[in-house]
């Protein structure tokens, strides 16, 4: 989880920092959410001597799936707008602007 948070702050500074690379690991910070959600419950059932079914009980994956889905529809804007576009590429940076078609 702190390799996650870590990452998720990377992943903030390159936004502010307007990083062309932005885009690419706001994509790998969506691809983590389930495989951070698994190994947490595999640890969690380890640490707790407990099936991993009894860790994953009642709303559990609840959250996990809404954040899962909600990064995914922000992961699709990020990749298809104009604006994001002339925001975090390389070719914006250097004072060309991407048009809308």
């Amino acid at each position: 989880m702190l390799a996650f948070v870590v990452f998720q702050v990377v992943v903030l500074f390159a936004m502010l920092l307007r990083s062309y690379r932005f885009k690419q690991l706001f994509l790998y910070q969506w691809f983590a959410i389930p495989i951070v959600f698994i190994l947490d419950a595999a640890w969690i059932s380890a640490v707790m001597s407990a099936p991993v079914s009894l860790v994953l009980a009642g709303d559990a994956l609840v959250m996990p799936a809404v954040s899962f889905v909600l990064t995914g529809i922000w992961v699709a804007y990020v990749y298809k707008s104009v604006r994001v576009r002339n925001t975090f590429d390389r070719v914006a940076i250097s004072g060309h602007v991407a048009s809308a078609s």
